[in-house]
């Protein structure tokens, strides 16, 4: 029952805050459900921007990274996840400097390709956050099924409509206010494990002063599946986060440029990196030295705070990623696919509907991925989500209208991607390289065809 409790806490916690802030709420202006009410302060930003970013798999992936390749797994999971969060800032800095008026990154593919190429990226729109909050439910119901032994099933499946709830009830506001006191629940357990981890208590797995820098690894070359991995971290976090309509969304309530690129810059390559590199590269040590999974380093009342993390974690990203696709279908869905003189209040609801059904779908899914490996499942949306982003990069180097080439690059990428994935009898990590290599140099090369060839574009 202990994890049932846990989690019933951090439920608290949601309700809490939803009551601190429900009289500022309006719940049927866009304003206020979608854009916060306005402008938001720079730390404000900050810790959104951070409690977004730091998932589940920011924890468990870059400490298991060590098991992989030693030292270097953690150091090259969060340099590469950096370098793609710089190229996030860079995307949208570059999209409010030349389109002010634009709100997410679809107005901007209709813009450069035309209506048709964004209604076949509203595909990406939706499937990319989904499958990022569906791996947080599972992470979550992870920690708490192999701490407590709490059924999967239903700690995934409420994690996510709980979350929900939480969502369609406050919008933009609630998240951010949500956010803020995730970021420091976060911050402060990670610094009381640091604490414990220096001065040498009993709850820490491994003392911080017996550790050497030949221990670690740190002196040993780095290895050729390292760098393989390093590349793969860049292309499949930027995949991650450039179709993430949440972050656009976010960058718009700054009051300008300058404070957006600085609150993004602080909190998802500064204090994530410093706090997930600090703690993968502890973890991952401690784990490899106890020969045991990072989860069995946790006892007593640290498996307890832990787990509360690890609750919050995956509850902020999950909301972060349902406001994303809520602003998305209330926002620009609605009047591409209904009308586009709608009232707020249609809009809004409108934007609800289809938030519960997507809601709903993803919280299935959850119970389904119990026991499945989410390697396989990683390899395949790393190679899914490689294709698009070439046509979205690309939009922003050619001045050209390409029309529905875009369309016809992606989903020869994603093909291509995946019959060399199947195909080609490398190692795991080879053939997923090469899977994801092949994605994005396909759907490059028809891209670049269509710059040389005379070829009738529609508008």
């Amino acid at each position: 029952m202990t994890g049932y409790w846990i989690f019933t806490g951090c439920l608290v916690i949601l309700i809490i805050v939803y009551l601190a802030h429900r009289k500022g709420i309006s719940a049927y202006s866009i304003e206020c459900m979608i854009f916060g009410g306005g402008s938001v302060s720079t730390m404000g930003l900050t810790c959104s921007v951070f409690a977004a970013w730091m998932w589940t798999t920011s924890v468990f992936g870059s400490a298991e990274t060590y098991a992989l390749f030693g030292i270097w797994g953690p150091i090259t999971y969060v340099i590469g996840a950096c370098i793609a969060f710089g190229g996030l800032i860079g995307m949208i800095a570059f999209l409010h400097r030349h389109y002010p008026k634009m709100v997410t990154w679809l107005e901007f593919i209709q813009m450069r390709y035309g209506r048709w190429t964004k209604i076949w990226f509203y595909l990406f729109a939706v499937i990319v956050p989904a499958y990022v909050l569906i791996e947080q439910g599972v992470g979550i119901a992870f920690v708490l099924e192999t701490f407590y032994g709490s059924s999967f099933r239903i700690i995934s499946f409420l994690s996510v409509i709980l979350t929900m709830g939480f969502v369609l009830l406050g919008g933009m506001k609630l998240v951010i206010a949500e956010e803020k006191l995730a970021t420091l629940i976060i911050i402060a357990g990670f610094v009381l494990g640091a604490v414990c981890v220096i001065a040498g208590t009993d709850i820490a797995p491994v003392k911080l002063q017996a550790i050497s820098i030949d221990e670690m690894g740190m002196s040993g070359r780095i290895s050729l599946s390292a760098i393989q991995y390093f590349v793969l971290a860049i292309v499949i976090a930027f995949g991650q986060i450039a179709f993430d309509p949440a972050y656009y969304l976010k960058a718009s309530m700054a009051k300008n440029e300058k404070q957006m690129s600085w609150a993004f810059l602080l909190g998802g390559i500064v204090i994530w990196g410093a706090i997930t590199l600090a703690a993968s590269l502890y973890m991952g040590y401690a784990a490899n030295e106890a020969g045991n999974e990072v989860t069995e380093l946790f006892k007593g009342p640290a498996r307890a705070v832990f787990s509360f993390i690890i609750i919050m974690i995956g509850i902020s990203t999950i909301a972060h990623f349902m406001i994303g696709m809520m602003g998305v279908f209330t926002t620009d869905l609605h009047s591409t696919v209904i009308r586009q003189d709608g009232t707020d209040r249609e809009r809004i609801i409108f934007g609800r509907v289809v938030l519960v059904a997507v809601g709903l779908s993803c919280a299935s899914m959850t119970i389904a991925l119990e026991n499945i490996s989410l390697l396989t499942l990683d390899i395949f949306c790393a190679i899914f989500f490689a294709a698009p982003c070439v046509p979205l990069v690309f939009g922003c180097i050619s001045q050209r209208n390409f029309g529905r080439l875009p369309i016809i690059s992606t989903i020869t990428g994603i093909v291509g991607g995946l019959i060399i994935w199947a195909v080609i009898p490398l190692g795991q990590q080879a053939s997923q390289l090469a899977g994801v290599g092949a994605s994005i140099l396909i759907s490059l090369m028809i891209m670049l065809v269509g710059c040389v060839r005379r070829m009738q574009y529609d508008r």
